[in-house]
């Protein structure tokens, strides 16, 4: 092997090294207040930062890594989520934004775009959903939104009957959603996984905006909720 050709190889070598060093320093749990405090959603949205991260796994072939870049179009669809189960628990999963209309004018707080409750093990499938998942409408030129998900671990089932289930063609009663109203409400104490990322307008968010419409009962629950109760699930 030539000189030139050895060189290029150890060159190689070195930046799958890299690589796969960078991708395991993303998601390691070592690093996850870190992240969560970086990016503000440690105070915004919650207190505390996950015990570990969720893997979050779109089909577009995309992943949620802490704070990365995502378009609207690459999360069109619900991602995989896993994390490790204690499989005497169950888990309650939400995702929301809390960057609406934007992150520097945040007057709706938060926008929930999916809930899932009492999720045995990883099997999301099997949980009671509440908020059925909406890609971002996030609005053109009101920059990056986080979008954060959340795992809690709760070793009781919990009792969702009185809430309101809202379909994905449901939009503006998801505004005015509070993690920790939510999190008090149904005392979720125990915050174990989560994950976050970022994403701004595309073109994509016209095709979305498009299958929304007035759902039953909204103007009813938008009145109930709004800003005195600050939650889309009828306040704490």
């Amino acid at each position: 092997m030539s000189p030139v050709h050895r060189l290029s190889l150890l060159c190689l070598v070195c930046l799958l090294l890299l690589l796969e060093s960078h991708a395991s320093d993303i998601l390691n749990d070592a690093h996850v207040y870190r992240a969560f405090a970086s990016f503000e959603v440690v105070p915004d949205v919650i207190d505390e930062a996950p015990d570990c991260w969720a893997r979050v796994s779109f089909k577009s072939g995309r992943q949620a890594e802490g704070g990365n870049r995502l378009t609207p179009t690459q999360i069109r669809n619900p991602p995989v989520v896993t994390w490790n189960v204690n499989e005497r628990a169950l888990y309650t999963l939400i995702m929301t934004d809390p960057d609406v209309p934007s992150r520097d004018d945040p007057r709706y707080k938060e926008f929930i775009h999916w809930a899932v409750g009492n999720i045995p093990g990883n099997d999301i499938d099997r949980g009671e959903t509440l908020v059925e998942y909406l890609g971002a409408i996030t609005a053109r030129g009101t920059g990056l939104h986080r979008f954060v998900l959340l795992v809690f671990e709760h070793l009781q089932k919990l009792d969702f009957s009185s809430e309101p289930r809202i379909s994905a063609q449901c939009g503006t009663v998801r505004r005015y959603f509070s993690t920790r109203n939510f999190t008090r409400k149904y005392e979720l104490t125990n915050l174990y996984a989560g994950n976050f990322f970022q994403t701004q307008y595309d073109d994509y968010v016209s095709t979305v905006q498009a299958q929304l419409r007035e759902c039953e009962s909204e103007r009813t629950l938008n009145e109930l909720n709004g800003a005195r109760n600050g939650t889309v699930f009828g306040g704490p």
